[in-house]
C-alpha cells in the first residue's frame, strides 16, 4: 500500500472524531489517510456521498446486525498490498502470499454477498472474486488455509506418492547403509518436489496477474465502504443530521450542535453538554462573554462540524446548513512556538497573515478564539476591532470570541454567553477544589443569546473568584477597585 500522509484536521475536535472512528482493516485506515475536505467545486460529489450515507444510516437503524457482520469481516482482513505488488513486478508468489490472497478473496466475497443481500444501492463496484477463490482452492470444500494441492500438477501428485512410500521404507530399514541410500533418494525427491511446486506457484502467479485490476479495485472498494460504514456508525453514536449545503454567501446555521469529544468527557463525569445554536453571517459574528463561559467550546463545536461536513460526515446537530467552504481556519491564542521564539501573539499574527493570503480564493470560515488575548487590553481591544472590520472586507464568514469590551461592529451578528445564573444568590462553597469547580460549573449557563445590538461584556470575574474561594484579603482589595471604577460585578 502506498504510504499517505493523513489529513491534518484544523480543529482538535475533528481530530478526536477521526481517531475514534470504528476502523479495523488496513484498507479502511488507508481510506482515512486519503480523506480530503471537499470544496465548492465538489458539491455534486459531496451530495452523492451524503445520499449513500443517508441510505446506509437508515439501513443500519433497521438492520442492527448488518454493521456488526460487516465489521467482523473487516477485523479479519490482512494487508495484501505487498503480495499484489510482487505479482505486478512478476515475482513468483510464495505460499504465504498465495494464502493471503486467497483469504482476502474469501472475505471480500463474503462482504459482497452481505451487501448484495441487503437493499443498499451503492456506487461502489464489488468485483466477483469467486474465480480467485476457486483458483487457489481447487477442492470442492472452501477452507481458509492454503496448500499446493496435488491436483495442480499430475507430476506433483506422483512424486509426493513416491516420497511417502520411500519414507515408509526408511522407517522400516534395518541397516545403516540401506537407510543412508534411501535418505539420499528422498533428498533428490524433495528437490524435484520443490521444483514442481515452484512451477505450480509460477503458474498460479501468471493466472493471478489477470486479476490484478480487480484485486486493486477491491482493496480500494473495501476501504471506501469501511470508511462510509464508520461515518454511519458515528452518525448513529451521537446526535446528528444530514447537513444542507447552501450557496456561497449564505449564513451558516447550527441548531443544537454538539462536540462529541466534550460530550463524552462530560458524560463520564455525569454532566451534560450544552448544545450550541448559532447563525454565522458572511462577514463577522461576534461572541462575547466572561472567561470560563464556554466561548471556546462553542467556537470549536461550530468549526469542527463545518470541517467534518467538508469531509463527508453528518453534522452533529439537530439542524446544520452551510455554504461549502473552500477553507476553514481555526486560530486560537495558544500557538506559542518555543522553537522559533514566537510568542502566542506573534503566532496569531503569522496565522492571520497566512489566512489573508487565502481570502481572495473562494469562500472560507475563519474562527478566532480570544484573538490578541496575550497582549495588553488597550491594544488587544483595537486588534479585535480591526480583525472584525477586516473579516467584513474579505467576504469570508468569520467568528470572533472575545472578552474585550467596546468592540463596535455595526454590521456584525452579536451573541453573548448568558454566564452566571442568579448572581445575587450564589455563595462560595468551602471544601476541596473539585467541589468548588463543580459549584461554579453548576452556576454557569453556557447557552448563547443573540443580541439586537452591541452589548458590554458581562463582568463575572469577581463572582467567579468569589465562588472559587479566593483569599478574603485579595477579594477585599478587588471589591475596592471595582467600587472605584463604578463597575458592578
Amino acid at each position: 500500500m502506498t504510504s499517505l500522509q493523513i489529513y491534518k484536521p484544523e480543529t482538535s475536535a475533528t481530530q478526536w472524531v477521526l481517531a475514534n472512528l470504528n476502523l479495523s482493516s488496513p484498507y479502511g485506515r488507508k481510506a482515512l489517510r486519503a480523506l480530503r475536505p471537499a470544496n465548492s467545486q465538489h458539491r455534486g460529489l459531496l451530495e452523492q456521498t451524503f445520499d449513500e450515507l443517508a441510505a446506509l444510516i437508515d439501513f443500519c437503524r433497521r438492520e442492527s446486525q448488518f454493521a456488526q457482520q460487516a465489521q467482523a469481516i473487516f477485523r479479519q482482513l490482512r494487508n495484501i498490498a505487498g503480495s499484489v505488488l510482487n505479482l505486478q513486478e512478476e515475482r513468483v508468489p510464495d505460499e504465504v502470499e498465495l494464502f493471503e490472497i486467497k483469504l482476502f478473496a474469501i472475505h471480500f466475497c463474503n462482504l459482497t454477498a452481505l451487501i448484495k443481500g441487503s437493499s443498499l444501492n451503492l456506487s461502489l463496484v464489488f468485483d466477483d472474486l469467486q474465480p480467485v477463490v476457486k483458483l487457489l482452492n481447487p477442492d470442492e470444500m472452501i477452507i481458509s488455509t492454503f496448500h499446493l494441492h496435488d491436483s495442480y500438477l499430475p507430476e506433483l501428485k506422483e512424486i509426493r506418492n513416491e516420497k511417502r512410500q520411500l519414507e515408509s521404507r526408511i522407517l522400516s530399514a534395518t541397516d545403516a547403509t540401506t537407510s543412508e541410500m534411501l535418505r539420499k533418494q528422498r533428498s533428490e525427491m524433495v528437490r524435484c518436489e520443490k521444483e514442481l511446486e515452484f512451477r505450480v506457484r509460477s503458474n498460479l502467479g501468471t493466472q493471478l496477474r489477470n486479476w490484478l485490476p480487480q484485486m486493486n479495485r477491491s482493496m480500494e472498494t473495501l476501504g471506501h465502504f469501511e470508511l462510509l460504514l464508520a461515518k454511519a456508525d458515528a452518525a448513529l453514536r451521537w446526535p446528528s443530521c444530514r447537513p444542507q449545503l447552501l450557496e456561497n454567501g449564505a449564513e451558516l446555521k447550527a441548531v443544537d450542535a454538539i462536540n462529541p469529544e466534550i460530550l463524552e468527557i462530560l458524560k463520564a463525569q455525569n454532566k451534560e453538554f450544552t448544545p450550541v445554536t448559532l447563525d454565522v453571517i458572511k462577514g463577522t459574528t461576534l461572541i462575547t462573554g466572561a472567561n470560563m463561559g464556554g466561548k471556546s467550546v462553542a467556537l470549536m463545536t461550530i468549526a469542527s462540524n463545518a470541517e467534518l461536513v467538508r469531509l463527508g460526515f453528518y453534522a452533529f446537530a439537530s439542524k446544520f446548513s452551510m455554504p461549502l467552504f473552500d477553507c476553514i481556519c481555526h486560530i486560537a491564542g495558544d500557538g506559542q512556538d518555543q522553537t522559533s521564539g514566537l510568542s502566542s501573539f506573534g503566532a496569531e499574527v503569522i496565522q492571520l497573515k497566512e489566512l489573508s493570503e487565502l481570502t481572495p480564493h473562494g469562500c472560507g470560515l475563519a474562527v478566532f478564539d480570544e484573538f490578541a488575548r496575550s497582549t495588553n487590553p488597550y491594544e488587544g481591544r483595537r486588534f479585535v476591532q480591526a480583525l472584525g472590520e477586516f473579516l467584513q472586507q474579505t467576504g469570508w464568514h468569520g467568528i470572533i470570541a472575545t472578552h474585550y469590551d467596546g468592540i463596535d461592529l455595526p454590521d456584525a451578528a452579536c451573541y453573548q454567553v448568558i454566564g452566571l445564573k442568579n448572581k445575587g444568590q450564589l455563595k462560595p462553597v468551602s471544601g476541596d477544589m473539585r467541589a468548588l469547580i463543580d459549584n461554579l460549573c453548576a452556576s454557569m449557563d453556557y447557552r448563547l443569546r443573540k443580541l439586537d445590538g452591541q452589548s458590554e461584556v458581562p463582568h463575572d470575574a469577581l463572582h467567579i473568584a468569589t465562588l472559587l474561594d479566593a483569599d478574603p484579603r485579595f477579594l477585599k482589595l478587588l471589591n475596592k477597585l471595582y467600587s472605584h471604577t463604578g463597575k458592578k460585578a
